[in-house]
């Protein structure tokens, strides 16, 4: 895979996140489908999605923190992907809850409560550039850790939300 982090692409500001990423060109394809994310994030995302973490729960915030900081626009999709997503943050960085465990406890997630939340002004100092951009590989889980830790906290308006959503999680 092409490494897209070179100097040689005209870099834009991601409708999602805001990172300086690659303008790319079509042969890369488009960006995600109901995401709000450029075609050369989603790229860096994928790339960074295709290295191997050292374990699903550091995969799992990986996915949630990227999903979070891309919201899209208002629809049953986008809804339901960024709740769960923070769900997801919720029980990795406040409960400590395992991905496995995590993913047992969405399946009693009230769907039919999710309601779309305005994501925050500014979706964190950490991006999935600042991921792409670490070698190795304990640097890149921490990095990781962080971007989740930042991200979350931008998402403070709605934590009550989430808790509420996360509380009829379990029977």
């Amino acid at each position: 895979m092409e490494n897209v982090l070179n100097p040689s692409h005209t870099l834009v500001s991601c409708v999602g996140c805001r990172a300086m990423v690659p303008d790319l060109p079509e042969r890369y394809g488009p960006a995600h489908q109901y995401l709000g994310a450029s075609p050369g994030c989603w790229h860096i995302y994928g790339e960074v999605n295709a290295r191997m973490f050292p374990s699903m729960t550091v995969r799992g915030l990986c996915a949630d923190t990227y999903m979070v900081q891309h919201p899209g626009v208002p629809s049953r999709q986008s809804i339901q992907s960024v709740a769960r997503h923070l769900l997801g943050l919720y029980w990795a960085l406040e409960h400590e809850l395992p991905f496995d465990k995590a993913v047992k406890a969405m399946s009693g997630a009230p769907v039919g409560q999710f309601v779309w939340l305005d994501p925050p002004s500014s979706p964190g100092p950490l991006t999935v550039v600042d991921v792409a951009q670490e070698t190795g590989d304990a640097a890149r889980v921490e990095v990781i850790r962080q971007w989740a830790k930042t991200t979350w906290e931008a998402w403070r308006p709605h934590h009550q939300t989430i808790r509420d959503w996360a509380s009829l999680c379990f029977p």
